[in-house]
């Protein structure tokens, strides 16, 4: 639908393409430092669940397993064993994903936008009620914003 006026239809415009932009950011992902920190705790907490027993070696009558054989997962034991080679593996593919585009989530650009967005959405209001008291009636959106609605 064509509205009858070019300021109204550049303002929703405007609504619809910051909604998308905030949309993507809400979407995003954390900066790449962050990701990269997640690894490292990540190889952490995997190595912690292997229990490495040297006494088994010492001990005349064997005493025990020398590495503990639970948990059975064998990324775990490769996090205790080899994390430098675990970590440049994880480190390549988290920054070759980052490479390709990602939207890091930015809380503080997302207020702002949300400010202007709501500033937009108050203008398109205005202007709807400005025509109405001109004896003008123009549909409002679909997914306007209540909270706009509802203000005096």
């Amino acid at each position: 639908m064509t509205d009858a006026h070019p300021k109204l239809t550049r303002l929703r415009a405007q609504i619809s393409k910051l909604a998308e932009d905030i949309e993507g950011l809400r979407e995003g992902v954390r900066p790449e430092s962050e990701a990269l920190a997640a690894v490292d705790r990540h190889i952490q907490q995997m190595a912690e669940g292997v229990r490495i027993q040297p006494f088994a070696f010492a001990h005349t009558s064997g005493g025990g397993d020398p590495v503990s054989m639970y948990p059975e997962d064998s990324h775990r034991y490769a996090c205790k064993f080899f994390p430098d080679v675990i970590r440049a593996r994880l480190y390549d593919e988290v920054k070759a994903l980052y490479q390709s585009g990602l939207t890091v989530a930015d809380d503080a650009a997302r207020e702002k936008m949300e400010a202007q967005l709501l500033d937009l959405e108050h203008q398109e209001e205005a202007f709807i009620r400005q025509a109405a008291a001109e004896g003008k009636s123009i549909p409002r959106r679909a997914d306007a914003n209540p909270v706009v609605l509802l203000a005096d």
